[in-house]
């Protein structure tokens, strides 16, 4: 009796809808498909002003799906990002760059940063983030194009900024087209047999059966809710403590700056996000301190920037599914983890929940012990992506700010913790396995937000101090070098502008 899975039902909505159902019929469902693939498509949440804002691995992502980079850039209004400027976040009118790249080239197997610790002991006034040519380029305004010198000095990469409506049209667009199996339908109730879903029914009457399931309907969780037991989701706000999301548009920057802007406020932060036709401003806030009328005149304000149009403004519930595999029925993307938009995360955690359910696409229908290590592998990356969030707001230095205050006395989770104090001590990031955010990355926030390690490795102590600061100043020559000759962002979109509107279409 064959017992594989011959029939996967998505329901859900938006991107993490449609990128699921490519993804897996990119994967199991192509010619004389072994896997049917059929997507319940649930009503839209998207809004105009709504966006999607990704990490560099999205790239890979839609090389996996047979997405051309820069036609799906045009159709979405998208533009590169090479990191985020976090300003007002460590006290007075101070600014880092958390730039996708590595900082400087180290001597040995010791991390550069312990080279660059020891030379600031001793009085260098070099920034960390000018060893980067990555943030050099962002703050400059550039266009990086990747040859074999800047992959040989550094891992430079970039995120995209993506209008949400956009880039959804051009993703549905490539998924319907693929042959996947679609319609229109809103569930009215779930059929539980076993522990398992057996089948769905939609408020127009219609069953669909299925062999997995997979639920991408958003936090509330659709399908899912019907397996969990009661503690299943992990409430986050003792460490992300905005609890309301405030999104608007503005005109076009002028000229268009390569990275993504976060400023911290009394109440919470504010994000400029650039896009090719408008800018997206967002807000994270705390509603009980600030009303979202007193937070669309400081976004305004504070941004200086002129609101186009309505502002909308969500509940938001930082948290996650402990399990997120139960039966036959998967989570993904906010159905798995909401986080706080700060640093690009959403599509992020979509695609590795999505990468993980791909290896370990189950292989029997009626048992699927694949389940434990998803749910084992899930858990772990996304607290990982938690904890990293979390060390914005509990390393934040300004005081006397009620928000700020309680997050910074509030016990940090363990595994943030034991980063901390390793860091803290000798200036080194205790990493686990696949975690989002590697080693470069968390340095370059706790060097940005100001934790200060008491030393450093001292195997950086056996290279001579003149010889160090000879390799310091060939790092930064070349990197000035390297950024001299880029054209800057705006130079770049002019050359490539696209002559007609049908230029905008994808696909």
């Amino acid at each position: 009796m064959d017992e594989r899975v011959r029939k996967v039902v998505i329901v859900g909505r938006d991107a993490a809808a449609w990128i699921t159902a490519l993804a897996l019929q990119s994967s199991f469902g192509r010619k004389d498909p072994a896997v049917e693939v059929h997507l319940v498509e649930m009503t839209s949440a998207l809004r105009p002003q709504d966006s999607y804002l990704t990490l560099p691995a999205q790239q890979a992502l839609h090389r996996l799906l047979g997405l051309d980079e820069n036609r799906l850039l045009r159709a979405a209004r998208g533009l590169f990002s090479l990191g985020q400027r976090f300003s007002y976040w460590s006290g007075g009118d101070s600014a880092y760059l958390h730039a996708y790249d590595t900082h400087g080239i180290s001597l040995s197997h010791v991390a550069f940063y312990q080279y660059w610790l020891k030379a600031r002991a001793q009085g260098m006034g070099v920034a960390l983030e000018d060893f980067s040519l990555g943030a050099a380029a962002a703050k400059q305004g550039c266009y990086v194009a990747f040859n074999d010198s800047t992959r040989a000095f550094s891992k430079a990469a970039y995120g995209y900024n993506l209008s949400a409506l956009s880039y959804l049209a051009a993703i549905g667009k490539v998924a319907l087209d693929s042959g996947l199996t679609h319609s229109l339908g809103q569930p009215a109730s779930v059929e539980v047999r076993d522990g398992r879903i057996r089948s769905i029914k939609l408020r127009d009457g219609a069953r669909v059966d299925g062999d997995l399931f997979i639920d991408a309907s958003g936090p509330e969780g659709r399908l899912i809710r019907h397996l969990e037991p009661e503690d299943n989701i992990h409430n986050w706000r003792p460490w992300l403590p905005c609890n309301r999301l405030m999104v608007a548009s503005a005109p076009v920057l002028q000229p268009i700056p390569a990275f993504n802007q976060v400023s911290a406020f009394r109440h919470g932060w504010i994000s400029t996000v650039p896009l090719l036709d408008r800018t997206v401003l967002m807000a994270g806030y705390e509603s009980s301190a600030i009303s979202d009328d007193e937070m669309l005149h400081t976004v305004s304000a504070l941004s200086g920037l002129r609101i186009e149009g309505d502002a909308v403004a969500d509940h938001s519930a930082p948290g996650a599914r402990q399990l997120q595999w139960i039966g036959n029925c998967v989570a993904l993307g906010e159905t798995a983890a909401s986080l706080d938009p700060l640093d690009a995360t959403h599509l992020h955690l979509l695609q590795t929940g999505l990468s993980w359910l791909i290896a370990l696409f189950p292989v029997n229908r009626r048992n699927m012990p694949e389940a434990a290590e998803f749910n084992q592998q899930m858990a772990a990356h996304t607290r990982g992506v938690r904890d990293f969030q979390a060390a914005h707001f509990k390393l934040y230095r300004r005081f006397g700010e009620p928000l700020w205050d309680a997050v910074r006395e509030q016990e940090p989770p363990e595994s943030l913790a034991r980063k901390l104090r390793l860091f803290k001590a000798r200036g080194v990031v205790a990493m686990d396995e696949n975690e989002t955010f590697q080693e470069e990355n968390w340095t370059s926030i706790f060097n940005g937000q100001g934790l200060e390690p008491d030393s450093w490795d001292p195997q950086v102590d056996r290279i001579p101090d003149q010889e160090l600061m000879a390799h310091f100043q060939k790092i930064l020559g070349f990197i000035a070098s390297e950024v001299q000759s880029m054209p800057s962002l705006q130079a770049h979109l002019e050359m490539n502008r696209p002559q007609s509107q049908s230029d905008y279409i994808f696909g």
